[in-house]
């Protein structure tokens, strides 16, 4: 039997995707990444570990992650734990084209946790509709768009009221991390616009650096050199699609002092240039 079973689907040119992804040995995300989309991560079976921008948790049966635009994330297994998961990424324009979902603000996802836990008739209901829009995907019947459109439309209500009705579980940081390294990712996550560095981060924190980079690495998940580049870029491109601000300010607004090291390091990291990217968000 494979130790890895993957189906995905995408419309419109990655503005939606869905993916069911069944393993059954140990996997983790190679390299930190972020989207300019939101997406919602359901535990089927078994366990995951995430660390989302400062913030390190498990997650299991019946746990919906929520991924906000540009939250910087990486995925492990738990050792000898089995994972059964569907993952779907959407953009906001992709839910405004929905017929009667115009005015639907979706910036009550980002006041939940990043971690949420059903009860058994949530997890019912939202398990349904995620096979439904896996189906239509597979099947693409007459108007598959419109009807995958309205199925997600009624899982992002269902969140919604069982974000009215309170049931949130706390985020709840696992025992074991290393509590000063996730206070150093926040750290960085507040101040990435100034000078960064592993020996000056070390000097802040009274430690040393080569006890940084492997303590950080190993709680983490991340590189911290490549954490402070993915920080740094997730907010340049927030400014290259919210504001009018020439590409050298950008540059200098999120910590880099030479605009051809910004250069390098977004396009590394989108595969894109700053200005094709601001072009392609306008």
């Amino acid at each position: 039997m494979d130790d890895l079973t993957i189906e995905s689907y995408d419309l419109q040119n990655n503005i939606f995707r869905i993916r069911y992804v069944n393993e059954k040995s140990y996997t983790e995300m190679r390299s930190t990444h972020f989207h300019d989309g939101f997406e919602l991560y359901y535990l089927l079976r078994g366990e995951k570990l995430f660390f989302v921008n400062d913030q390190l948790f498990h997650a299991g049966k019946g746990d919906l992650v929520i991924i906000h635009p540009y939250d910087a994330h990486k995925t492990s297994s738990v050792k000898d734990v089995e994972a059964e998961r569907i993952v779907v990424h959407f953009k906001e324009e992709f839910i405004e084209r929905q017929i009667g979902m115009e005015n639907f603000n979706l910036a009550y996802l980002k006041e939940l946790p990043y971690k949420i836990h059903l009860t058994v008739q949530e997890q019912m209901q939202v398990e349904r509709i995620l096979n439904e829009i896996l189906k239509e995907c597979e099947m693409k019947g007459e108007q598959h768009g419109l009807y995958i459109k309205s199925s997600l439309s009624m899982l992002l209500i269902a969140i919604h009221r069982h974000g009215l009705n309170e049931n949130v579980a706390q985020e709840e940081i696992i025992s074991l991390v290393d509590r000063n390294m996730l206070n150093i990712a926040s750290y960085i996550n507040t101040n990435y616009s100034t000078k960064l560095s592993l020996n000056s981060i070390a000097n802040e924190f009274y430690i040393s650096p080569s006890y940084l980079s492997r303590a950080f690495k190993n709680v983490t998940g991340f590189n911290i050199s490549r954490y402070i580049q993915l920080v740094r870029i997730r907010e340049a491109q927030k400014l290259l699609k919210e504001t009018n601000f020439r590409i050298i300010d950008v540059a200098g607004l999120v910590g880099f002092t030479q605009i051809a090291h910004f250069n390098k390091v977004f396009k590394k990291i989108t595969n894109l240039s700053p200005l094709k990217y601001r072009k392609n968000g306008k």
